[in-house]
C-alpha cells in the first residue's frame, strides 16, 4: 500500500498573498479552499464579527489576526475580507456556523487590502498614502494633512469618512494589513511609538464611525518581550484591539482536512495498520482517531515546528506539502509505523543556505554536522545507526525551541520513543524493550562521540545538543575515580556527603577537627539536650570542651580503619556498613571531581565542581533514600539499625538528620533521665534558640500578656491549673522554693548562691532539680505574682504589683537577680476608703476568709468605672459640637480632660493588686484617693451632655443641612429661635431633663415637616415629570430637529448656528425627576434621585418645552428663509447648473416650493455648500448699526441714509462686494 493510497493529497504549496483576493476570482477560490476548524469559527463568530458589524452599537475595535508564516493567517483575512465586501461569497463557506454568523458583515464594506514591506516610512503615512490611492479609484478626493499639521489624525479619518459616506451611504470601510509585526520589529523607539499612537488612534475611530482596520501578525504584540521597551503605549493600543490566535489544533485540522483529507475506507486501513503498534508508543491507542487524522504527520510534528525560532520565513503548511510529495510513491511500511515526525524537519534547515546568516543557528548546524558526521563514519552498531542519526536530527531541532541554545534542555529517552515513533525489529511488541534499545543507541552515540556535544541533565533526564561541551569531563572523572581506590582518602568526601544529608552547615567548633556542637532533642522531656558531633573516631574527644550531656560518632567507612574500645554510656556510634556499590561508585567519583576541581582552572574547574555537586546529590539521595538500614548503630553492647531502634517511629518521612536524631535521643534516652530525675516535661519544644523566647512569653503571662505558649511553659512546670489559673503552690518546685522562704527568720533573704551550682565549668543548675538558671527565675517571678516573694536584683526590686516592669526588664539582669525575701501585710485604712467609693462593704476586706471575694468585686469596679471614663473620653474627645456650636467651653473642655485622664490612670494602677497576696504592697493613701475620686463628677456631666446630644443631634444635623438650601426667611427665623433655646439649657447642664428635651425635639420636628413640604413644592417646579420627559423626546428626534441638526453642516457664511446651539443647551439643560415622595427626604435633605438644590439656579421647567418648540419652529422658518434667500441670489442661481443631477434634484423643494425638502439629508447639504463656495459671511451686531448708524441724535432722511451706506462700505471694504453676504448676529 503507498501513502498515496491512503491520503487524498491536497498541497499548500504557493505562499497566498492577502492582495490575491482583490481579484473576484482568486477571492472565491479562497473562500472555496479554506478549512475551518470549529474552534476557528468560534473565534471568529465571538471575537472579529462582532466588531467588525455596524449594525448594532458596541464599543468596536480594531482586530489582530495572530499567526506564524504559513499557518493560513494571509488566507483567513483574505476569507474575511472578501466574504466582507461581496455577499454572494457566503454560498462558498463550507463551516455552516461561520457561514451564518458572516451574514452580518457579508458585503457591506468597501475593502483595502495591502501588505507592508520593507520602508523607512512612518506607520501612519504608508496607511494613509494607500487609503487617499484607493480613495481616488473610487472617485473620492481627500488628502490627509502631515504630523506636523495636526494634533492627532483620528479628526482626519472621520472627515475622510463623511466624504466616503456620500458615496458609499450605507457601507463600511475595511482595511486589512498584512505583515506589520516584521515592519514594527524594525523601527526605532520613537517611530514604534508614533506607529503605536497611530494603531490606537485606528482602533478608537471604529467606534465612533463605521472604519474597520484587520492586521495580520506573526505573533501577539502584546506577548512580545522584544516590545517591553513601549510597554505603556502597547497597553493603550491593547485596549482598543481585539485578537484571535491560529493554535495547533487549528493547523492540524487543516492538514486533516486538506493536505491529508482520507476517506473512511482509508481510515480503516491506517487504523487497522496502526493499532498494532499501541502498545509501543504512549498515548498512541488513547488518541488513535488523531493520528489517523494526520497520517503519516505525527502529531508532535505540528506542535515542535511551531516552537523553532528561526528568522526566515517557515511555512508549516507548504513544508508538510513537500515532504508528503516526496512520500507518495513510496510504500507504507509493515513492520513500522510509516509515521513522520519533526527530526524530518532537519534536512529543510540544515540544507539552507541562508539559515547559516543566524550566528545560533548556525552554530547549532556546526555542532550536529560534527556529531552526523561521527556517527556516520565511527558508529559500531550499523543496525542502530539510522536511530542515531535520527536522535541527533531531533535533538538539532529541539535545540532552536528553546529560545537559549545553551539551556540545558532536550528529550527524555520517552521523548524520542513517543515523539518520534522509533521502531525496531524486536521478537514482541514490548515498550521497555523498544525503550531499552533507544538507551542503547543514545550511550552509543555517546561514546563514538567521546562525549562532545551531548549532555545528560540528570534533574529532567533530558539529553541535549551541549554546543559548549568540546571536552569529555565524565571520562577524567571516571579515570581519577578509578585511580582512588577505596583507601582513607575518601572518608574526608563521605564525611562531607553525610554532613550535607543533614543539611548540616554549621562551622566546626573545633577547628581542622571535624567535630561540632550539636544539640539533640530529649524527646522525653520535649527539650534540647547539648552535646558533641564527631565525624571520625572517640580517641578524639578529650580535644572537645568543656564536657557535655553526650557524644555522637560518625566512624569513617573506608580503609582499615576500626573501632574496638570501651563505648561510654553518653556516646552513639553510627557505621556505614550497609550500603552498595551504586552509593560507593557516586561517593569516589564526587571525590575524583573534587580533586580534579582542586587541581584545575578557568572555565574546567566551574564545569568539575558543577559535576561534583552532581554526584555528592546522588549519593545524598541513596543515603535518604536507605537511611532506615544502612548505617549500624552502637550503643550499650548493641548495634542495630535505625530501623531496630526506632521501630514503629521509623515509618514516618522526615528528613536525614531527624532520623539521626531519632536514633541518637532513643539510645541516650535511660542516661538522660538518670542525670536528670526530676526534670519537667515540657508540652512545647524547648530548644537552646528559643528557651530566651519561652522564657519571655511565660513572664508576659504572668503580667497579663496572655499567649497559648506562655500558659504551655507555665504548666509544663506545674504553674497552671486545668482553668489555666496562675496557681504555684501546686508546682511542686515553686513549692520547694516557698518553703525555703517561709523558712527564713524575719527580715532574712534567700541568697542566689544558695539556689545554683556550677555544673561543667559553664553550666550553672539548681542544687535541688538540677534546673537551669532561667526555669528557676520563672517559678520565681511566679511566686512574685503569688505575693509570696520580692525579687532583688542589681538595680530594682519586683515586688506583685510590678508585674509589667518586671516582663519588660532586661533578661539578663534578672536573671543574674541577688537575693529574694517575704514581702509585708495589707493598708486597711486606704483599702476602706477605696471600697466606699466603689461601693463595696469594707467588712469584706478587713475579713482574711473574703478577701479574695473582695478583691474580685474590686476589679470588675474598677473595670466598669474605666469603662464609663473611656465612653464619656470619646464624647469629650469626638464631636462636641451641637449645630456647629460647641456645648462646652474650650478651658472647660481641657479641664475635663486632664482630670479624667488622671482618674483613669489612677483607676488603672490599682488593677495591679488582683490576688490579697498583692495587696500587701497596696501605696494610695485615703487623702489621694478622695482626691481622685473628684473626677467622678465630670463624668455625671459629661453624661448629661452626651444624652442631650443623642436626642437632639439628628434633628440639629438634618437641619443644618437643610438652612443652606432652603432660603425662607420666615422658616430660618424660627430656626434661629430654637437655636438660642437650646444654647440657654447647655448652661445648666445638671438640669436637664426629659421634660426639657421633649419641648426641643418637637419644635425640630415640625420645623423638619414644614421644610420638607417647602421643598417638595421647589423640587416641582425645577423637574420635569414622567409626561414631560416623554414629550422631550419627541422634541429630540422630531423631524424638525433633525433637519435643523442636518443644517448645521451648511458653511455659516448662511446660517448662523449660535442659535440652535442655545436651543439644544436650554433643552439639555432641563432636568427630569419624576421619584421624589415624601418619605424620600426622612433622612436627608436633598433628593437623592436628582441632589436638586434651588440654590444651583436651576431653569423652571414649566412652560419652557412650549417655549423651546416654538422657537425651534420660528428658528427653522428662519432659515429655510435665509436658505430661500440664498437659491434666488443670481450669484448663486447661476451655478445651479454645474451641480450632479442628484444635487439639483435635492434643491427642487427650495427652488419650486420655496420650502426645505421634508427630509434633509447629505445630498442637499453638499449642494448648498458648493453654491456658496467663495462667499464670504460678514456678521454685524444691532449695537454696531445703532452706534455707526444713529450715533450722532436726530438725523435727516439723507443723513441716515449716508451714514448706513458709509456703514457698509466701511465693512465690505478690501472684498468682493457681490460675493458678501451680511448676517444680523
Amino acid at each position: 500500500m503507498k501513502y498515496r493510497d491512503l491520503v487524498s493529497f491536497d498541497p499548500v504549496e504557493s505562499v497566498i498573498k492577502l492582495t490575491d483576493a482583490n481579484k473576484k476570482e482568486d477571492a472565491e477560490r479562497l473562500v472555496k479552499t479554506y478549512v475551518m476548524s470549529d474552534s476557528m469559527a468560534d473565534a471568529i463568530i465571538n471575537v472579529v464579527l462582532p466588531q467588525l458589524q455596524f449594525e448594532n452599537t458596541i464599543d468596536n475595535k480594531g482586530i489582530f489576526v495572530v499567526g506564524n508564516y504559513g499557518t493560513g493567517k494571509s488566507h483567513l483575512m483574505s476569507v474575511i475580507s472578501a466574504i466582507a465586501e461581496n455577499e454572494k461569497m457566503l454560498d462558498l463557506i463550507k463551516n455552516e456556523r461561520f457561514k451564518q454568523a458572516s451574514a452580518c458583515i457579508a458585503g457591506k464594506f468597501e475593502v483595502l487590502r495591502f501588505e507592508i514591506g520593507a520602508s523607512k516610512m512612518e506607520l501612519r503615512d504608508i496607511v494613509t498614502k494607500e487609503i487617499e490611492k484607493d480613495l481616488h479609484k473610487r472617485g473620492i478626493e481627500y488628502k490627509f494633512p502631515s504630523m506636523e499639521e495636526v494634533s492627532n489624525t483620528t479628526d482626519s479619518l472621520a472627515e475622510m469618512m463623511n466624504l466616503f459616506q456620500e458615496k458609499y451611504p450605507n457601507k463600511g470601510y475595511l482595511i486589512v494589513v498584512d505583515e506589520l509585526l516584521d515592519y514594527l520589529r524594525h523601527l526605532t523607539e520613537q517611530s514604534m511609538i508614533l506607529a503605536l499612537t497611530f494603531l490606537r488612534e485606528m482602533g478608537e475611530v471604529s467606534k465612533v464611525s463605521r472604519i474597520r482596520f484587520m492586521a495580520g501578525l506573526q505573533e501577539s504584540l502584546f506577548e512580545s518581550g522584544q516590545f517591553s521597551f513601549v510597554a505603556d503605549s502597547l497597553s493603550r493600543v491593547k485596549a482598543r484591539f481585539e485578537q484571535i490566535m491560529i493554535k495547533k489544533q487549528d493547523i492540524s485540522f487543516v492538514v486533516s482536512e486538506r493536505i491529508l483529507k482520507k476517506n473512511n475506507r482509508q481510515k480503516a486501513w491506517i487504523r487497522e495498520h496502526l493499532i498494532k503498534f499501541g502498545p509501543l508508543y504512549k498515548n498512541l491507542a488513547d488518541k488513535l482517531e488523531e493520528y489517523v487524522n494526520l497520517f503519516p504527520i505525527h502529531p508532535s510534528y505540528i506542535e515542535t515546528f511551531e516552537k523553532v525560532y528561526i528568522a526566515e520565513k517557515r511555512e508549516i503548511l507548504k513544508t508538510i506539502s513537500l515532504t508528503i510529495k516526496d512520500l507518495l510513491d513510496k510504500e507504507v511500511p509493515d513492520d513500522d509505523t510509516g509515521i513522520i515526525s519533526y527530526d524530518s524537519y532537519w534536512p529543510f534547515i540544515r540544507d539552507n543556505p541562508s539559515m547559516k546568516a543566524d550566528a545560533d543557528i548556525r552554530e547549532v548546524i556546526e555542532k550536529s554536522g560534527v556529531l552526523e558526521s561521527l556517527i556516520e563514519s565511527s558508529y559500531t552498531r550499523p543496525l542502530y545507526k539510522p536511530i542515531a542519526k535520527r536522535i541527533i536530527h531531533a535533538l538539532s531541532i529541539k535545540r532552536l525551541t528553546t529560545g537559549d541554545i545553551y539551556a540545558p534542555l532536550g528529550l527524555t529517552i520517552d521523548n524520542m520513543k513517543d515523539e518520534l515513533f522509533i521502531y525496531i525489529q524486536m521478537p514482541e511488541m514490548e515498550e521497555s524493550f523498544l525503550r531499552s534499545t533507544i538507551e542503547s543507541a543514545v550511550k552509543e552515540i555517546i561514546k563514538t562521540v567521546s562525549g562532545q556535544f551531548i549532555t545528560f541533565n540528570r534533574d529532567n533526564e533530558q539529553y541535549y545538543l551541549d554546543l559548549k561541551k568540546d571536552i569529555d569531563y565524565d571520562a577524567k572523572i571516571q579515570a581519577r575515580a578509578d585511580f582512588i581506590g577505596e583507601d582513607d582518602t575518601l572518608n574526608k568526601y563521605y564525611y562531607q556527603i553525610i554532613l550535607k544529608a543533614m543539611e548540616w552547615d554549621r562551622p566546626e567548633y573545633v577547628k581542622d577537627r571535624r567535630i561540632y556542637q550539636y544539640e539533640l532533642l530529649w524527646e522525653e522531656k520535649n527539650v534540647e539536650r547539648t552535646g558533641y558531633l564527631f565525624m571520625g573516631l572517640p580517641n578524639e574527644r578529650t580535644t572537645a570542651h568543656p564536657p557535655r550531656n553526650f557524644y555522637i560518632y560518625f566512624l569513617p567507612p573506608y580503609g582499615n580503619i576500626k573501632y574496638e574500645g570501651k563505648i561510654e554510656e553518653d556516646e552513639v556510634f553510627f557505621e556505614f556498613v550497609n550500603r552498595d556499590e551504586k552509593v560507593d561508585e557516586n561517593i569516589k567519583l564526587y571525590a575524583a571531581a573534587m580533586y580534579m576541581y582542586d587541581t584545575s582552572s578557568g572555565h574546567s574547574k566551574s564545569v568539575y565542581y558543577d559535576k561534583a555537586m552532581e554526584y555528592q546529590q546522588k549519593a545524598v539521595n541513596w543515603i535518604r533514600d536507605h537511611i532506615k538500614e544502612c548505617f549500624m548503630v552502637r550503643y550499650d553492647g548493641e548495634s542495630k539499625t535505625i530501623l531496630y531502634w526506632l521501630k514503629s517511629r521509623a515509618a514516618v518521612d522526615v528528613p536525614t538528620k531527624d532520623f539521626i536524631d531519632m536514633t541518637a535521643s532513643t539510645c541516650l534516652s535511660s542516661y538522660f533521665q538518670k542525670k536528670y530525675p526530676e526534670y519537667p516535661k515540657f508540652s512545647v519544644l524547648v530548644t537552646q534558640k528559643n528557651t530566651g523566647e519561652l522564657l519571655r512569653s511565660a513572664i508576659n503571662y504572668l503580667a497579663g500578656k496572655k499567649t497559648e505558649i506562655g500558659a504551655q511553659v507555665l504548666k509544663s512546670l506545674g504553674l497552671l491549673d486545668e482553668d489555666k489559673n496562675i496557681v504555684p503552690e501546686n508546682s511542686k518546685y515553686a513549692r520547694y522554693y516557698i518553703n525555703l522562704i517561709n523558712k527564713l527568720p524575719e527580715k532574712q533573704v534567700l541568697n542566689r548562691d544558695e539556689i545554683f551550682q556550677w555544673v561543667n565549668i559553664d553550666e550553672e543548675l539548681d542544687k535541688r532539680f538540677m534546673l537551669e538558671s532561667h526555669w528557676v527565675l520563672l517559678i520565681l517571678c511566679s511566686l512574685i505574682y503569688s505575693g509570696d516573694i520580692i525579687l532583688t536584683t542589681s538595680s530594682k526590686k519586683y515586688d506583685a504589683t510590678m508585674l509589667e516592669e518586671l516582663a519588660s526588664a532586661n533578661m539578663a539582669d534578672l536573671l543574674r537577680f541577688e537575693h529574694c525575701q517575704k514581702p509585708t501585710d495589707i493598708p486597711l485604712d486606704a483599702l476602706k476608703t477605696l471600697f466606699k467609693f466603689l461601693e463595696i462593704a469594707p467588712g469584706q476586706i478587713t475579713n482574711p476568709n473574703t478577701r479574695a471575694a473582695a478583691v474580685e468585686i474590686m476589679l470588675e469596679r474598677i473595670d466598669g468605672l474605666i469603662n464609663r471614663i473611656i465612653d464619656v473620653q470619646k464624647f469629650l474627645y469626638g464631636d462636641i459640637n451641637l449645630w456647629g456650636r460647641p456645648m462646652i467651653s474650650d478651658d472647660k473642655k481641657q479641664s475635663f480632660k486632664k482630670a479624667l485622664l488622671g482618674f483613669k490612670d489612677f483607676l488603672d494602677s490599682l488593677k495591679k493588686y488582683n490576688t490579697p497576696a498583692k495587696l500587701k504592697n497596696f501605696k494610695p493613701t485615703s487623702t489621694e484617693i478622695k482626691e481622685q475620686f473628684k473626677a467622678f463628677e465630670v463624668i455625671k456631666e459629661l453624661n448629661s451632655l452626651k444624652s442631650f446630644k443623642q436626642e437632639i443631634e439628628p434633628y440639629a444635623s438634618y437641619l443644618s443641612n437643610a438652612e443652606l438650601i432652603l432660603k425662607d426667611a420666615e422658616w430660618l427665623g424660627k430656626i434661629n429661635d430654637v437655636k438660642v433655646e437650646i444654647e440657654s439649657v447647655l448652661t445648666k447642664p445638671f438640669s436637664i431633663d426629659d421634660d426639657t428635651v421633649n419641648e426641643i425635639v418637637n419644635e425640630l420636628k415640625l420645623l423638619k415637616n414644614e421644610y420638607v413640604h417647602k421643598y417638595l413644592g421647589l423640587h416641582k417646579k425645577h423637574r420635569l415629570n414622567l409626561s414631560d420627559d416623554e414629550r422631550r423626546k419627541k422634541i429630540m428626534s422630531s423631524d424638525v430637529k433633525q433637519n435643523l441638526e442636518k443644517l448645521i453642516g451648511i458653511k455659516d457664511v448662511i446660517i448662523p448656528k449660535g442659535s440652535f446651539y442655545e436651543l439644544m443647551d436650554r433643552l439639555s439643560s432641563l432636568k427630569v425627576c419624576f421619584s421624589l415622595i415624601e418619605d424620600d427626604l426622612k433622612n436627608t435633605a436633598l433628593c437623592p434621585h436628582c441632589n436638586f438644590n434651588p440654590q444651583d439656579g436651576d431653569r423652571p421647567v414649566f412652560g419652557e418645552l412650549d417655549a423651546i418648540e416654538d422657537a425651534m419652529d420660528k428658528l427653522y422658518a428662519d432659515w429655510e428663509k435665509r436658505l430661500v434667500n440664498v437659491i434666488e441670489d443670481p450669484e448663486v442661481r447661476q451655478n445651479i447648473v454645474f451641480l450632479k443631477r442628484e444635487q439639483q434634484n435635492s434643491l427642487k423643494p427650495l427652488i419650486e416650493d420655496k420650502r426645505l425638502p421634508q427630509k434633509i439629508d447629505g445630498t442637499f447639504i453638499s449642494a448648498i455648500n458648493d453654491l456658496v463656495e467663495g462667499l464670504e459671511k460678514l456678521e454685524v451686531t444691532l449695537k454696531d448699526i445703532e452706534n455707526k448708524v444713529f450715533g450722532n441724535g436726530p438725523s435727516t432722511v439723507e443723513d441716515l441714509k449716508k451714514r448706513f451706506m458709509d456703514f457698509i462700505d466701511e465693512i465690505v471694504r478690501g472684498k468682493d462686494a457681490a460675493r458678501v453676504r451680511i448676517i444680523l448676529k
